[in-house]
């Protein structure tokens, strides 16, 4: 036994692989294919998200729309509610306010928090819905609640805007509710909060 291979199990292996020359070379030819692959690969930051972002920072909002629509696909929430930006402002996309209310729900019941204070403003200003202060108001605390619980990790700074934005847009919202419309906006915004007011995934 060589090197705990029997010599005839030696032999057949050098003749199937041919020499040791020859196996070197195929094992470089093999890291070189391999490391051409890796580097096909897009980078991280090439992710259709991040290309949206890109396209945005240039203004070319017809191509943020593309490559949000293709990361709303895989299911990005950012990229869910920057989409329904673009539909509700009608840039690079038609303005359709019915498609940016359907982008900002579901990635609102999926717990993000700036989608959720889009959808109090969508209620507030009576955007492709009728507008509905109780509404508007239960979605704003519950933008804030969610904010609350994302402040950590590398999107602290954004939720911790979101945050206060929201909840400027109580305090003022607020003064424009009578008692009855304030208590009933409460019991929303609780059930809102139990319900959707959580970490995004």
């Amino acid at each position: 036994m060589i090197g705990g291979i029997g010599r005839d199990t030696s032999r057949r292996f050098w003749r199937l692989v041919g020499s040791k020359t020859q196996l070197v070379g195929t094992v470089k030819i093999l890291v070189v294919a391999v490391a051409l692959c890796v580097t096909a690969l897009p980078a991280a930051s090439e992710t259709p998200y991040n290309l949206g972002v890109a396209a945005w920072q240039k203004k070319n909002y017809v191509e943020a729309a593309r490559q949000w629509s293709a990361a709303v696909l895989t299911g990005n929430l950012d990229a869910m509610n920057n989409l329904a930006y673009l539909y509700s402002n009608g840039l690079g996309v038609a303005h359709q306010d019915a498609v940016a209310l359907s982008l900002w729900q579901s990635a609102a019941y999926s717990g993000h928090s700036e989608s959720q204070w889009h959808l109090g403003t969508v209620y507030e200003q009576g955007l492709g819905v009728s507008a509905d202060l109780v509404r508007a108001y239960a979605w704003y605390g519950c933008a804030l609640a969610s904010a609350k619980r994302n402040t950590e990790g590398e999107t602290a700074d954004v939720e911790t805007k979101i945050g206060a934005d929201a909840e400027s847009s109580l305090a003022a919202l607020k003064e424009k509710l009578d008692d009855k419309q304030l208590a009933r906006a409460e019991v929303l915004r609780a059930q809102l909060v139990e319900r959707y007011g959580k970490a995004a995934p």
